[in-house]
């Protein structure tokens, strides 16, 4: 909540950071259409070339990034695929995980839209800096109380994966602890219980996708529950603060509770798209 008094001059500065922020993002859409994509299939490029990890992003890490749920960014992958500017491979360490790398084509497409982006933000950011300037010496920037929040990424990941300098607080989300992991071992900074599908639940999904619709409705009416509610309520509180990872022992990432999950907090930070 804002707690001081704003004047003419702050408005001035929101209407010139709002704008030339709307101006960067329609100049960057015809930019993406200036060479055969659309903004989605710019911004897919990008969270592939982008991720840390030399393997290349999942299908969860990029559905984080793009603040998608995950059938979208199931979708939005297999359009850009049929382009042949992506294509899908298996973990070099676990043939069950796929993971997304850039094509030539692909990369080629993404070199050209870098470039210009990377000028045009030298450009923005000249023609910002006396915001910047102007917003420190009235204490307005990065003080506390102002009501804004920043949406983080929140990710599905399997345990079993490599951590990512990336993945911020990492949340075990499974009501068993994963076989073959030692807990004084494990990168894992909470496990929270109350928020993991219950065990009658998880023995009538047993991991099949065409129960995944079904499965996701009842997971998110047991959440609805005070304990799983005050729990979801704390990982909402971490997402708010820095990005979040939800840990599953789970195989197929994409069709697991913590998917579901990781739809549900974005949701309730009113960052989710379809």
């Amino acid at each position: 909540m804002v707690k001081f008094q704003l004047e003419d001059a702050d408005y001035r500065r929101l209407l010139k950071l709002r704008t030339s922020l709307r101006q960067y993002l329609h100049w960057s859409e015809q930019q993406a259409h200036a060479v055969g994509l659309t903004p989605a299939h710019h911004q897919l490029l990008l969270a592939i070339r982008g991720h840390d990890d030399p393997r290349g992003p999942t299908i969860s890490d990029v559905a984080g990034y793009l603040l998608l749920r995950h059938h979208s960014a199931v979708e939005l992958t297999q359009r850009v695929g049929a382009l042949g500017l992506i294509e899908r491979v298996s973990d070099p360490d676990d043939g069950r995980v796929v993971r997304l790398r850039l094509t030539d084509k692909g990369t080629n497409a993404l070199e050209r839209l870098a470039s210009l982006h990377l000028d045009e933000l030298s450009r923005l950011a000249s023609d910002l800096r006396p915001f910047w300037q102007d917003q420190i010496a009235a204490g307005g920037l990065g003080g506390a109380g102002t009501g804004f929040d920043s949406p983080h990424p929140v990710r599905a990941r399997r345990i079993y994966d490599e951590p990512s300098a990336d993945d911020g607080a990492r949340i075990l989300v499974d009501r068993l602890w994963p076989r073959g992991i030692k807990k004084e071992a494990a990168s894992v900074d909470q496990w929270s219980v109350d928020v993991a599908p219950s065990t009658e639940l998880r023995r009538w999904y047993g991991h099949k996708p065409e129960r995944f619709g079904e499965f996701s409705e009842r997971y998110l009416e047991e959440l609805r529950n005070a304990t799983a509610g005050q729990s979801l309520d704390r990982l909402g509180d971490l997402a708010r603060r820095g990005p979040l990872t939800l840990l599953t022992a789970t195989r197929d990432v994409t069709h697991s509770g913590a998917a579901v999950l990781a739809d549900e907090i974005r949701r309730r930070m009113g960052v989710l798209t379809a």
